[in-house]
């Protein structure tokens, strides 16, 4: 059954607070921690908790970064709310060694870690491939997971099947030279005209030095997921934040869901949590308290 418990502030707050890049800590202490999790195939999945707070949120970062990239994210919401970050299997300082590297096993790194600290009232927070993550980890926590919140993700990017013919054309050049694949796949695909380029130099740099066993294979598991069954499976709000790109399409997920809505921020590229941090704050601390507000009816 799931655990409501009262507001630790009121929804107008939780919707304000997000603009407000430095915020206090509450006088009571900051439950903080870092340790890990054993997901189910033997992977130890690091992890850090901060804040207190009647209700978790849980980060997932996207494709070949880390838990770092929530970095203008936690500071803010650790002030109202528990927050829990984690490195997927392979990436950051969790371990690696796995067969497949598939979306379903991503899903169970989060609910590894979301069971090992028996959380309740927990938001999960995806960006890019983590918004897959969390959509197989959602279904594996039954009564713990009261909504999901997506960053660039939950397109039919993320949860159409490509063909055959498409999934070889987009990793042959990954196959041929990874590093020069990869940079030239980001330029082409990650970035707006605008974006920094202090921005670009960071991403390409960390997902270029990534093992590129564990890059391709997760890469070919995304492109073969389809995200159907695990929407079907799920009867909770789904919110996302997406970067204002033209001929994306959200047909799977509204085909397969009764509650999802999204919104768009312009001037921004697939890292748009860092790229605008305030905007993205804002817009991720509404839909927080809707998704807390659906969560008393």
């Amino acid at each position: 059954m799931r655990v409501r418990q009262r507001l630790l502030v009121p929804l107008c707050i939780l919707v304000l607070m997000a603009s407000c890049q430095q915020g206090r800590q509450e006088d009571s202490g900051d439950a903080s921690g870092i340790d890990s999790a054993i997901s189910t195939d033997g992977v130890p999945i690091h992890y850090e908790t901060q804040g207190q707070g009647d209700y978790t949120l849980v980060f997932v970062h996207g494709w070949c970064t880390d838990m770092s990239y929530w970095e203008a994210q936690i500071p803010s919401f650790r002030v109202y709310y528990r927050v829990v970050s984690l490195d997927l299997a392979g990436h950051g300082r969790s371990g690696g060694g796995r067969d497949v590297w598939s979306m379903e096993a991503f899903g169970q790194d989060v609910a590894a870690v979301v069971q090992k600290l028996d959380l309740n009232n927990v938001i999960l927070i995806g960006h890019s491939l983590g918004g897959a993550a969390i959509l197989e980890g959602a279904r594996l926590l039954p009564g713990r997971v009261i909504g999901m919140v997506g960053a660039d993700t939950f397109s039919d990017i993320y949860l159409k099947p490509y063909s055959e013919e498409q999934i070889e054309a987009v990793l042959e050049p990954f196959r041929t030279d990874f590093q020069e694949g990869m940079r030239r796949y980001l330029l082409e695909n990650y970035f707006r005209f605008s974006s920094s380029g202090d921005l670009k130099k960071r991403v390409i740099l960390d997902m270029a030095q990534v093992d590129p066993v564990l890059a391709i294979g997760s890469l070919e598991q995304l492109l073969r997921y389809d995200g159907t069954a695990a929407l079907q499976q799920l009867t909770l709000p789904i919110r996302s934040i997406n970067a204002d790109r033209p001929l994306v399409y959200f047909r799977v997920i509204r085909g397969n869901t009764e509650s999802f809505h999204n919104r768009f921020l312009s001037n921004v590229g697939h890292f748009l949590m860092i790229e605008d941090p305030q905007t993205f704050n804002r817009v991720l601390s509404e839909f927080l308290g809707q998704i807390i507000q659906a969560s008393y009816q």
